[in-house]
């Protein structure tokens, strides 16, 4: 009983029950009703979700290895890199905001990236079945922790209140920043958590 509903699925659109099959390689199924996107073919599915990866650690590398911003008050300038706020938020003793800033801005999309890179390398190669495994179930958590959209906005926010005051030339990070927040989007919606499941069974399981 339980495996027949596994392989059931209901339409978010119109509420229609359909029976889940095999998709060939980059194939979609759609509702029979509505046409809504039911699901996609997971091995496709997961290499989207990889390529996403690899594209946000190339965005990511690049967002902190320059300034965002470069903000001129009268005879001072400042910029502000990634690194520089986390250094200084710890410098001036804020070592609560400083270890937020640095796990939901650093650690977590970056834990994210390589587990998904981690994953795809043990099930292209076959190895460690239990490590891929905990692998997905840490993605589960981990996911919710990357924050880098949020932190883009609150910079937005700051520069807002800043454009009365300062001179503000924006860098090559900004733009990468940009991009790595829609690569991000994207990347979280290219590959589902049951998806990732059921790519593990096949990988380890049916072949």
């Amino acid at each position: 009983m339980a495996e027949d509903l596994d392989n059931l699925i209901i339409c978010k659109k119109c509420r229609t029950l359909h029976r889940k099959i095999d998709l060939p390689a980059k194939k979609v199924a759609r509702c029979a009703v509505c046409g809504h996107k039911l699901y996609s073919d997971v091995e496709g599915a997961f290499a989207k979700a990889v390529s996403y990866s690899i594209t946000s650690l190339i965005l990511f590398i690049v967002a902190n290895l320059f300034p965002i911003i470069d903000v001129y008050v009268k005879s001072n300038h400042s910029q502000l890199t990634i690194p520089s706020m986390i250094s200084t938020l710890f410098s001036e003793e804020f070592y609560v905001v400083g270890s937020i800033v640095l796990v939901v801005v650093v650690i977590a999309p970056l834990s994210v990236i390589f587990s998904y890179l981690a994953l795809w390398f043990l099930t292209y190669f076959k190895l460690s079945k239990s490590l891929a495994k905990h692998i997905i179930s840490f993605l589960m958590v981990s996911r919710s922790w990357a924050m880098v959209d949020i932190f883009a906005v609150s910079i937005l926010v700051a520069l807002v209140k800043l454009f009365g005051y300062a001179q503000i030339n924006y860098g090559v990070s900004a733009i990468a920043l940009a991009l790595f927040v829609m690569v991000d989007l994207l990347f979280l919606k290219s590959i589902k958590p049951v998806e990732l499941w059921t790519y593990f069974s096949r990988v380890y399981y049916e072949r």
